[in-house]
């Protein structure tokens, strides 16, 4: 055994830092617009107002709003205040008010003539706005904006202050009153003189009033000294109160009334202090060091500090307070408690330290190795404490302060202590028993498994181990007996008890486990209660629960099943937590950032209820004006909803469930933080947008706001457009079959008349088959092979008779068709002329000949239309000379009109000679195959665009008649 004295550990007690309240400090890098403030308040809806050297800003929660105008003199403003209406009203040192309506900063007066660069307190009652300078009141109505009346003294007057409908003021030697009415009334004197025994003046600045419940006080710098008085109204009489001597030096800014207790803004800090016995009675400074120029309590309870160059500092919550422990201390691994007022903590640095929560003395310890302290318990029966580090273990005697080292200890992971003094060491592979609780080992039970916590029931007087593989119970050693749940293991992390004797496990992921005679009673979850399923420490409370897990700390009342909830947005800081101590009032937790407690009857606020408010409307994201309904086109589709509460507390914890009803029913919860909605492409349809703040999951006391808007159909989907379109589209149908019944029966009638048509142009391709086959032609021909056959030229009458044949053939061939190509019809022509020729016994002379890009054979043209003009320039020209007789055919083929130009041309007699020898014959009948051919033009021509046509010209030279030219124009198409 080897014995350490205390010097050789005990290094030294300090007297530290009062603990104070969790709070958080914002600066400009978190979005803070300034970091110099002069006023605060909290309006009637939830604002935050501030009053800085940039300017005045609003904020919501969330965000920071700047108020301006162009009459503005400068940036920084200084007091602010709401009237009854809602109104905030401020001032600058220019002598400018402002108030802000309709959400704009607007200018109500300026009294710089008036005021002179001095910064004036004010009041705003319903009808007038009513400033204090140091020597004037001044009353502004309200409505006309003009100086009614003024209150002169020749003493200072101090800020004012409203108890009722009354206003009280005060000089540097009486108290006055204006009442309802804005009637000055002076009350009563001070009574202590404002000049020392050489008249000279021993007040510095304005004097003060502030008040406390139903009292009265008055303060002042007297001597450089802030001095307070007590007012006694009805019985007009100042009682002098004894000095507040901890900050008789400080520069007081602002006094706030707050639970009967006066807390004092100044440049060292804010002061706490109580009324007791007629006398304030100092209780606590925190913020010390910093220039602190006003404090106001929230609706939602969080404390707001601001100053003059280190921005704003807000405590969420009063009732946790962090422990000032030394900076070499705070990364705190394992946690107990002497007594109620004593905690015994071990760093992961290996220091060992006391802190006393009354004195908040710390009193730190040096244990020979620097190793992680891994496991500390207190026994107070023997007055002893165990502490076990990664390297070694030790016992610390309380009494004669002397270190005992642990033989073979080493990452002990708990201490039992028996109700007999026996203590049971569980280290990273064994258990080990130390009799009596003395240094040396007794009994070694080797598991080699890992444990990660143990716990001694002192109602079973069994023993839990949580092994890396399950919960075991041993009420004998060697018979371990495992706890499971559903046949699965349990992975128990931190072990508690409560008073009704249920075991409690706190595990790594699957929440907290209840058991009740070695049986699985109980299973909280974020299911039902819990913020998280990992859980860091338990500790029982009587039959309360304290739960550490890595969300948030909760108290769960085991009869009740019911959860109350801290987290970071309430103060908690740190959710990495080692160990928890329960002390009289008050819950100790230690973590990696110190030691920090929780009053347990009054650190959980109960929420308010809380307002939410729409903030701003977008549609097809263009912002519109707020309005309670909306009527959109079918085009205006996309709607964004923003929303908010105003409020730190709710804007860090709280969230939102929306609906859209006309879209769907069902409510959707968002995410902390969000606070706008958008839908795309929404349907023509009647909506309303419903929102509701919760808190946990839960709905709070508040009400649901909604927006309802409407968008109409598309007009091709509204009624009267259909029943118009319906209408038309009956209207068409009807009209398209009477149409098509009309056509229907026109193209019939055509279909008739073409019928009647083609048997017409049957009839007149016969009349001209039968003009080209006629008796005198056919007579002439047969006459001409006889004329062969006498002469017994049998080679020229077989040519002439094949050709007669082939032409004949070729006639009654194209009588069957409607049309030929080119080349047929030049064939045909060639083939008749030839017969002719021979007729004019070789006195015949012709050409045909063609021109254009496209072949003959390619072109069709209607048939039998081209000889009969060809045999009228031979019977009724040419005929009549006696020689020379020249016929010319040409074929012209203009592939634009798509036309084919034939030219005839004969050097006959002439038309009109050819008339003379027909009057003479007596011959009066129009010839039969002209005829035939006019009409079958006609008959072609009807109902065509591209019509055939027809030109004759007699031809003269010397007024004498040389010829006859006639030009067809045929229209063509290709194959």
């Amino acid at each position: 055994m080897r014995f350490l004295i205390l010097k050789l550990f005990l290094l030294a007690s300090f007297l530290m830092q009062a603990q104070e309240p969790v709070s958080v400090n914002l600066t400009e890098k978190d979005g803070l617009p300034d970091k110099e403030f002069y006023n605060i308040i909290e309006d009637s809806k939830g604002f935050i107002w501030l009053c800085a050297d940039k300017g005045l800003f609003r904020y919501d929660g969330k965000n920071f709003k700047n108020y301006s105008n162009k009459e503005k003199r400068g940036l920084s403003v200084f007091n602010v205040l709401e009237d009854e209406q809602g109104k905030i009203w401020c001032n600058n040192i220019f002598g400018q008010f402002f108030y802000v309506e309709e959400d704009k900063l607007h200018t109500f007066i300026d009294l710089s003539t008036q005021l002179k660069g001095e910064l004036a307190f004010f009041l705003v009652n319903k009808d007038y706005l009513i400033v204090f300078s140091q020597n004037t009141i001044y009353y502004i109505n309200r409505i006309t904006k003009l100086i009614e009346k003024t209150h002169y003294s020749n003493v200072n007057y101090s800020s004012p202050i409203e108890i009722g409908n009354e206003t009280y003021i005060a000089t540097l030697d009486s108290i006055a009153l204006i009442n309802e009415k804005n009637k000055l009334k002076k009350l009563f004197p001070i009574g202590f003189s404002a000049r020392d025994k050489n008249n000279a003046s021993i007040i510095g600045g304005r004097t003060h009033l502030f008040k406390l419940d139903s009292l009265l006080f008055l303060r002042q710098v007297r001597n450089r000294k802030n001095t307070f008085f007590k007012i006694d109204v009805s019985k007009k009489r100042v009682k002098k109160l004894e000095a507040l001597k901890a900050i008789e030096k400080d520069i007081i800014y602002h006094v706030f009334e707050n639970n009967n207790k006066i807390w004092l803004s100044t440049n060292n800090g804010v002061w706490i202090y109580s009324w007791v016995n007629n006398q304030y009675k100092e209780e606590r400074q925190f913020l010390k060091g910093k220039n602190v120029t006003k404090t106001i309590k929230d609706k939602d309870g969080n404390y707001w500090f601001i100053t003059l160059n280190s921005g704003i500092y807000i405590v969420p919550n009063i009732y946790i307070e962090k422990y000032a422990i030394s900076e070499a201390y705070k990364n705190i691994s394992s946690l107990d408690k002497i007594n109620e007022h004593t905690l015994f903590f071990g760093s992961n640095n290996g220091n060992i330290g006391l802190y006393n929560v009354i004195t908040n003395t710390e009193t730190t310890i040096a244990i020979p190795n620097k190793s992680r302290v891994s496991a500390i318990r207190y026994n107070p029966n023997k007055e002893v404490s165990y502490i076990g580090k990664d390297l070694n273990g030790y016992i610390l005697d309380h009494k004669s302060l002397q270190l005992k080292k642990i033989a073979s200890s080493s990452s002990v992971k708990n201490f039992l202590i028996l109700d007999n003094n026996d203590v049971h060491v569980i280290d990273y592979k064994s258990i080990y028993l130390l009799k009596n609780g003395d240094n040396k080992e007794v009994k070694r039970l080797s598991i080699n498994k890992r444990p990660y916590t143990s716990f001694y029931s002192k109602k079973t007087k069994a023993t839990y181990i949580a092994y890396v593989d399950g919960l075991v119970k041993y009420n004998i050693w060697d018979k371990p007996e495992a706890i499971v749940c559903k046949n699965k293991p349990i992975y128990g992390l931190s072990i508690s008890e409560t008073k009704d004797g249920v075991l409690w496990v706190g595990t790594f992921k699957d929440g907290v486990y209840g058991i009740k005679e070695d049986k699985v009673a109980y299973h909280f979850t974020t299911k039902n209660g819990l913020v998280s399923n990992r859980i860091e420490k338990i500790k029982a409370d009587n039959n309360n629960l304290w739960i550490a897990t890595d969300s948030g700390i909760q108290e769960l009342n085991t009869n009740t099943k019911t959860f109350k909830t801290l987290t970071k947005s309430d103060g908690i800081v740190s959710y990495d937590v080692s160990g928890i101590e329960i002390l009289k009032d008050k819950v100790v937790f230690s973590s990696s950032e110190g030691l920090f407690s929780v009053d347990k009857q009054k650190a959980f606020k109960k929420q308010k209820a809380v307002e939410v408010y729409f903030t701003n409307v977008e549609i097809n994201e263009k912002e519109v004006k707020l309005a309670s309904s909306y009527k959109l086109s079918y085009n205006q589709n996309a709607i964004k909803f923003s929303f908010n509460v105003n409020g730190l507390l709710f804007n860090k914890k709280g969230k939102y469930k929306y609906r859209l009803l006309g879209f769907n029913k069902d409510w959707v919860t968002t995410t902390i933080g969000e606070i706008s909605v958008k839908y795309n492409s929404l349907p023509a349809g009647n909506y309303t947008f419903q929102v509701q703040p919760v808190l946990d999951e839960t709905k709070i006391n508040s009400k649901t706001i909604a927006l309802s808007f409407s968008i109409k159909k598309p007009f091709w989907k509204t009624w009267w457009f259909i029943l118009g379109f319906s209408i038309l589209v009956l209207v068409s149908i009807i009209l398209y079959y009477r149409r098509k019944i009309k056509k229907e029966e026109k193209q019939r009638l055509v279909e008739v008349k073409q019928l009647s048509l083609d048997k017409q142009l049957i009839a007149l391709k016969l009349e001209n088959l039968r003009s080209q086959m006629n008796p005198h032609f056919i007579f002439n021909a047969l006459n001409s092979i006889q004329e062969y056959i006498v002469l017994n030229q049998k080679k020229l009458a077989s040519e002439y008779l094949g050709k007669f044949a082939d032409l004949i053939r070729t006639y009654l061939n194209h009588s069957t068709k409607g049309h030929i190509t080119l080349q047929e019809e030049i064939n045909c022509l060639e083939m008749y002329l030839e017969l002719e020729k021979l007729r004019f016994e070789d006195k015949l002379h012709y050409t045909i000949s063609i021109s254009g890009n496209l072949k003959a054979e390619d072109i069709s043209m209607p048939t039998m239309l081209i000889q009969p003009y060809v045999e009228n320039a031979l019977k009724h020209g040419l005929l009549h000379r006696k020689d020379n007789r020249k016929l010319k055919i040409s074929f012209f083929i203009c592939e634009i009109s798509k036309t084919i130009k034939c030219v005839i041309v004969d050097n006959g007699v002439g038309r009109d000679k050819a008339e003379e020898y027909k009057a003479r014959s007596h011959k009066k009948h129009q010839s039969f195959a002209t005829k035939a051919t006019e009409n079958r033009l006609d008959l072609l021509n009807y109902g065509k665009e591209k019509q055939v046509g027809i030109t004759i010209t007699d031809l003269f030279e010397a007024e004498e008649p040389t010829g006859t030219q006639v030009d067809i124009i045929i229209p063509y198409t290709t194959h």
